[in-house]
């Protein structure tokens, strides 16, 4: 066999392998996974985030995520951008002493990501010490991704 022949073969495992792992990362992984993908993306975001600068991760709220996609959904909605009247009436049941929320809408998840990093009352709620949960929710109208974090600890 030529070098030729053999890096032909070598390319193709390539594809093949990458096409499988792209195909693998598309199969629905539940009744929601429109919904729960972008919320992981973000969540990774924000993580990331307090990772580059030695915080603890924070953990996700699923059950309070859903009440944050259904803000997004709200927002997204009225074409506008709110904060959630009574958070602390949100939080009840849960272990918490400070509270805190982002919300925002743009083109794509990095684009937030990076605007909340700029803005420093956004930035200070995403690097918070204090904060150990976070609950996200995302959803997609028009091109635009709007956005609820909330943060608790």
């Amino acid at each position: 066999m030529t070098g030729a022949a053999t890096r032909g073969r070598k390319a193709t495992a390539v594809i093949l392998i990458a096409a499988a792992v792209l195909a693998q990362g598309l199969v629905a992984r539940g009744a929601d996974a429109a919904s729960t993908q972008p919320r992981e993306r973000m969540f990774a975001l924000t993580n990331q985030d307090r990772s580059d600068r030695d915080k603890a991760l924070l953990a996700l709220d699923a059950k309070l995520s859903q009440y944050a996609r259904q803000h997004s959904r709200q927002m997204a909605e009225r074409g506008s951008l709110f904060h959630t009247a009574d958070l602390a009436a949100k939080l009840k049941g849960r272990d918490w002493s400070i509270g805190g929320e982002n919300v925002g809408v743009g083109p794509g998840l990095v684009s937030l990501e990076k605007a909340f990093m700029h803005s420093k009352d956004h930035r200070k709620n995403i690097l918070r010490k204090a904060f150990d949960h976070a609950a996200v929710g995302v959803f997609k109208s028009d091109g635009q991704f709007w956005v609820t974090v909330i943060f608790y600890g």
